[in-house]
């Protein structure tokens, strides 16, 4: 078994920085979040898209800290009644599975819904 943390716990320290923390606390893996409602510090999804290099070198730093991606994380609302929002979080999502699938990442977490969705619990999903 691996124990592991959703980086945004950590969106204010740099990406350096973030990593010796996690190995720090004895952890084994990370989830990256790629952008949507927890942000995307630790993960420049175009830029990454963009350049081969640049993920080698992604790896190489989370590896070198003895860490692995456990999966990346988009979290939106491609279901939002603003198109334009809708439309953001749909890229958002196609973008982080480019992204997994050249870092060989086999898992992307995501959380979708809409607010008339999360009645039944009592809590509403962010709709913006």
């Amino acid at each position: 078994m691996k124990l592991g943390v959703f980086t945004v716990l950590f969106a204010n320290l740099p990406f350096e920085r973030m990593l010796e923390r996690v190995k720090s606390y004895g952890l084994d893996c990370i989830e990256v979040g790629t952008g949507g409602y927890p942000g995307n510090a630790h993960c420049d999804l175009d830029g990454l898209l963009a350049d081969p290099a640049r993920q080698r070198q992604y790896i190489r730093s989370i590896e070198g800290a003895g860490l692995s991606i456990s999966a990346l994380a988009c979290q939106g609302n491609p279901l939002h009644p603003d198109k334009e929002i809708a439309e953001e979080h749909r890229e958002l999502f196609r973008k982080t599975v480019l992204l997994a699938e050249r870092l060989e990442v086999p898992i992307v977490n995501v959380m979708y819904c809409r607010a008339v969705l999360a009645t039944s619990t009592g809590r509403a999903c962010p709709t913006g």
